[in-house]
């Protein structure tokens, strides 16, 4: 099965020589500000960042991969939940309680995390992102054992995308849950979702405000 997943633009390590490049343009600036007047430092500044916008343009994409699912382990219903401020969702603990009905029920929740802005995560900053997620799976995960379904989960650093990948490499779900939130990159998922069903034999629902939840 083939499957995007990102390129090099979405490693973490990219944050770091970003960063650095970042403060040397404003080192830069603000030095050609003080001796050559405001109209050369911006000058300065927008010529050291264009290439860098160029660079990160012509970086950003997604290369085929296979992807190889595992097996579910057997006599178990086991769901692969993803999704950050769609945790909040008020019928996410029902819909998976419900999958449980006819065997134990097992969940494993995949928040995907993004700076909140392009500068943001050129500069690898996503830390206010990455503790509200990790807030949102541990609330999920308690209400999730409160009513007798065995979970775990983490933050990942992804788009849904890759989280989705991930967590179906990770874990060997039955079934896929989503809940998309106002996080970018959802309608991305589009394709991924029509493979994962139609190759890997494993159902997805989306879960959403207004959304009609499949019953497996």
């Amino acid at each position: 099965m083939k499957a995007r997943v990102a390129s090099w633009l979405d490693s973490d390590l990219v944050g770091i020589p970003a960063t650095l490049y970042t403060f040397a343009v404003l080192a830069v600036s603000l030095a050609v500000f003080r001796f050559g007047g405001p109209v050369a430092g911006i000058v300065v500044a927008i010529a050291l960042w264009v290439p860098m916008v160029v660079f990160a343009i012509r970086g950003w994409g997604r290369a085929p991969v296979e992807l190889a699912i595992p097996r579910p382990v057997p006599g178990r219903h086991r769901v692969l939940v993803v999704a950050d401020r769609g945790l909040e969702h008020e019928d996410l603990c029902a819909t998976i309680c419900r999958r449980g009905e006819r065997h134990p029920a097992e969940a494993f929740v995949l928040a995907p995390v993004g700076a909140g802005s392009t500068l943001r995560e050129l500069t690898d900053d996503i830390d206010p992102e990455l503790s509200a997620a990790r807030r949102r799976v541990e609330g999920a995960i308690g209400a999730l054992r409160d009513e007798g379904v065995s979970s775990t989960g983490r933050a990942d650093i992804a788009d849904p995308v890759e989280a989705l990948l991930d967590g179906l490499r990770e874990f060997a779900p039955n079934e896929v849950l989503l809940v998309p939130g106002s996080e970018s990159g959802w309608g991305e998922t589009a394709p991924l979702i029509q493979r994962v069903e139609a190759e890997a034999g494993v159902p997805v629902t989306v879960l959403g405000a207004r959304a009609t939840v499949r019953e497996a």
